[in-house]
């Protein structure tokens, strides 16, 4: 009896991503989707080096697709500086975390889901690093507003 083998999921996402650039090319928002798909598929299996590459040629593409400015750039920079983080690469993770920051505070507004995110995973990086005070102050505003602990309006009838 001859069977064939079911392709795992890394050697789909593998064989999507090549069938993408030979269709649509390295710098289509396609490509770029697959990639960061692979990429995701290695960091989330603590494969690290092989999702660097991704994550950094997915910042590379929607810096230049999108903007430096954008919610897509800013997505894919925070995926990044939480790769150098779980590396503690420290140096690296915090300007990305500070860029991913000022775009989504700028696009989306200090109490979006994205930004208390971001703002967790920073506090989280900067308490690895010793430095209590400020990842406290990020760590309170980002967990009242994602528990829902809102301040109320007082309501006038």
């Amino acid at each position: 009896m001859t069977g064939s083998v079911e392709p795992t999921i890394e050697e789909r996402l593998q064989r999507a991503l090549a069938t993408l650039m030979e269709m649509v090319g390295d710098d289509h928002p396609h490509t770029a989707l697959a990639q960061m798909r692979l990429g995701d598929y290695y960091y989330e299996r603590a494969h690290y080096s092989k999702c660097h590459p991704y994550y950094v040629s997915v910042l590379e593409k929607h810096q230049k697709l999108y903007g430096m400015d954008t919610i897509e750039t800013a997505m894919a920079t925070h995926k990044l500086a939480l790769l150098y983080h779980v590396l503690e690469k420290y140096d690296l993770a915090e300007p990305l975390y500070n860029e991913a920051l000022r775009v989504l505070r700028k696009e989306r507004g200090d109490y979006h889901a994205d930004v208390l995110g971001v703002l967790k995973d920073f506090a989280t990086m900067l308490q690895m690093t010793n430095r209590d005070a400020e990842a406290q102050e990020l760590l309170n505003f980002a967990q009242d507003h994602l528990s829902g602990r809102w301040k109320t309006i007082p309501y006038e009838a």
